[in-house]
């Protein structure tokens, strides 16, 4: 069940999103608070959570048809359902809704085949409803002595994390499994025979000064969840764009996306 407080709470939010090295386009795609933005982005604002805010980024898949149309139609639709949803909605089955949506895209046949992640959050009040489909990461940052604390929100639905949950393989043979083992076992699609459809559901009651991340794999490909946690210690564009050098040295090529919440009162 999804958590509800009453209580209002000043959210600030800071966004930034880039093109991989080499593409000719940003195949990413996110939701700031109503307003779905493509390419080059770095917007900024406060929001008040006496009402249900959304924030959401899409990865459209580059093995599947068109990756930037995927992500950008997928947040469309989200926004369309999210516009005339209750507030204490079912996200789990609103989700679905959207994947139907989506596999409705099929009627144009140069559509057929396009797969997009999603992660996102839903803010009402303090309470806090974290959703993934694929891989694309949600983290919570608190504030500790040693620089604070990182925990991963959302699952990602990969073959290979599926294979560490099962323990089928330990943490340390991942990191140099094999690239196939990375691919998705669940998406959004345009495909009416996709039958493995998963939405995992986290919630989190937020504290004050505590903050959220929401990221595309362009952020965690090439590193840690500790070394993710070590860059954003703050909520400036300085913070955004020093991460984005930081992934980019590591030898991360991929789009580049991330939207960071910090609850202000």
């Amino acid at each position: 069940m999804d958590l509800f407080s009453p209580t209002p709470m000043r959210i600030a939010f800071n966004s930034f999103s880039q093109r991989g090295t080499g593409k000719p386009h940003n195949e990413d795609a996110m939701l700031l608070n109503g307003q779905v933005h493509q390419g080059r982005v770095r917007e900024q604002g406060e929001v008040d959570s006496s009402q249900p805010r959304y924030f959401a980024v899409a990865d459209g898949v580059s093995s599947g048809k068109l990756p930037r149309t995927a992500s950008r139609r997928l947040l469309e639709l989200l926004q369309i359902r999210l516009a005339t949803a209750p507030d204490t909605a079912s996200l789990p089955a609103l989700l679905h809704q959207v994947q139907q949506d989506y596999v409705a895209l099929s009627a144009n046949a140069e559509l057929y085949g396009m797969a997009s992640t999603l992660v996102g959050v839903r803010l009402i009040g303090n309470a806090v409803t974290i959703f993934n489909v694929g891989d694309s990461r949600a983290y919570l940052f608190t504030n500790g002595v040693n620089g604070g604390q990182v925990r991963l929100l959302s699952r990602d639905h990969s073959l290979l994390n599926d294979m560490l949950i099962a323990g089928e393989i330990t943490p340390e043979q991942a990191k140099n499994a094999a690239s196939i083992l990375k691919g998705l076992t669940c998406q959004f699609i345009v495909d009416a025979e996709f039958d493995e459809f998963n939405v995992n559901i986290v919630t989190h009651e937020l504290q004050p000064g505590e903050r959220l991340l929401l990221c595309s794999d362009g952020l965690n490909e090439v590193l840690s969840d500790a070394g993710i946690a070590a860059l954003f210690v703050g909520n400036s564009d300085v913070d955004l764009l020093s991460a984005c050098k930081a992934s980019r040295r590591a030898g991360g090529a991929d789009d580049f996306s991330v939207i960071v919440l910090v609850s202000a009162t």
